[in-house]
């Protein structure tokens, strides 16, 4: 049978307290205590009575004059989680201001929490956004730079929120610098890539372009697939923006021998850098007319045939016959036979020239290919045949 736990104790204090009834019986023992003239005589148990009710008496007293403190103490704690709960709702209501366009409000929640708010960089920033949203430029651009000059290590959250001000004053090139600031210390720094490149793209500098989207790939910051799409189009436009010169031509084929694969295997890019080439050339386009002729030889290309036959050269009939062996590559192709027929054309190779034409319409009729065999046929008098092939063009 188990014994409950407070008999147990019940027992044990019986018989402590019986033992020291004994031990008192069998002797008292004796203290003395003497000061001067006063002397206190007592038991030795008595004296270790005494000694517990003293010591229970002054922890009383301590626990007493703690307890007269502690409401005070509550008090002050209490004044500072409330001031602080405080701060949180109205920085909250700025916040939510903010967001709502109520930029009046934002200003005046978040600008009454500047000199305390133990979160400045929440704060400042949004307040220099509301006052800037209102058109105080100039006062939100000092307020974030006393920021930064009192916590230097919040330079790329200033310079992000900086450049916002920048741009919604519509001044894209001052926007450039913070920005470009935070990339030289942090190349890798996604949200100011991401800024640094729609400012690029709206200004049009595709060749700064070009060089940060190499960064935001090697950073993986951008799928593949977009980034393909972005880098296709920056190379178009930078082909385009090329000088039309030798200097030009030059840089075209730099610009071309660095390019991703995405680029170089893009029949856009490569019909967007012929004719950047033709154009810096000029007569005769003999490198613009070798560049497509060596990437045929690795992919076959419509685009790049089509182009070929308008390219000035110095030696057409040449021309003609190398193309006409890229018959054996491409023999169903109606690029290839349109430019066959173009090139005999401008050979004034009537006949074949026209063998050449029906056989692109046959293959798959064009608009391209009815207007030339319309003008081919317009030319060589036969009128009525002419105009069919002009009705047969507009349809397309």
């Amino acid at each position: 049978m188990r014994i409950p736990g407070w008999v147990l104790l019940f027992l044990l204090l019986v018989i402590a307290g019986a033992w020291l009834g004994a031990m008192i019986q069998m002797d008292a023992g004796y203290i003395l205590l003497a000061w001067r003239q006063t002397t206190v005589e007592m038991s030795l148990w008595v004296g270790v009575v005494l000694m517990l009710i003293t010591f229970a008496g002054l922890y009383t007293l301590l626990r007493l004059v703690f307890s007269v403190r502690a409401p005070w103490q509550f008090l002050l704690r209490w004044s500072a989680e409330g001031k602080l709960r405080r701060m949180q709702r109205q920085t909250r209501h700025g916040l939510l201001a903010l967001a709502n366009g109520q930029y009046e409000r934002a200003e005046e929640k978040l600008g009454g929490l500047v000199a305390n708010t133990t979160q400045p960089l929440v704060v400042i920033p949004a307040l220099a956004e509301a006052e800037a949203r209102l058109g105080k430029f100039a006062q939100a651009q000092a307020r974030l730079q006393r920021l930064l000059t009192s916590m230097p290590e919040a330079f790329a959250l200033v310079g992000l929120a900086q450049a916002r001000i920048f741009i919604q004053q519509g001044d894209a090139e001052a926007a450039l610098t913070p920005l470009q600031q935070i990339t030289t210390k942090d190349k890798r720094h996604a949200q100011a890539n991401e800024l640094l490149l729609e400012l690029l793209q709206g200004l049009q500098r595709w060749t700064d372009v070009i060089a940060l989207l190499k960064v935001i790939g090697a950073a993986k910051q951008m799928s593949k697939a977009m980034l393909a799409q972005q880098q296709q189009k920056a190379y178009q436009l930078a082909f385009a923006q090329v000088t039309a010169d030798q200097q030009g031509l030059e840089q075209l084929l730099q610009l071309w021998q660095k390019a991703p694969a995405s680029v170089q295997e893009s029949s856009h890019c490569r019909l967007a850098l012929v004719q950047a080439m033709g154009q810096a050339e000029g007569n005769p386009a003999t490198r613009t007319a070798d560049f497509i002729e060596s990437s045929l030889k690795q992919q076959w290309d419509d685009d790049l045939v089509l182009a070929y036959a308008h390219l000035p050269m110095a030696n057409v009939e040449a021309a003609l016959k190398y193309a006409e062996s890229w018959q054996q590559q491409a023999n169903n192709s109606a690029a290839l036979q349109l430019t066959l027929g173009r090139l005999c054309r401008r050979l004034e190779l009537w006949g074949k020239a026209r063998d050449y034409l029906t056989a692109s319409i046959n293959i798959q009729a064009s608009k391209e290919a009815h207007a030339e065999l319309a003008r081919l046929e317009q030319h060589l008098g036969r009128v009525d045949v002419a105009l069919e092939h002009y009705r047969l063009a507009s349809v397309f």
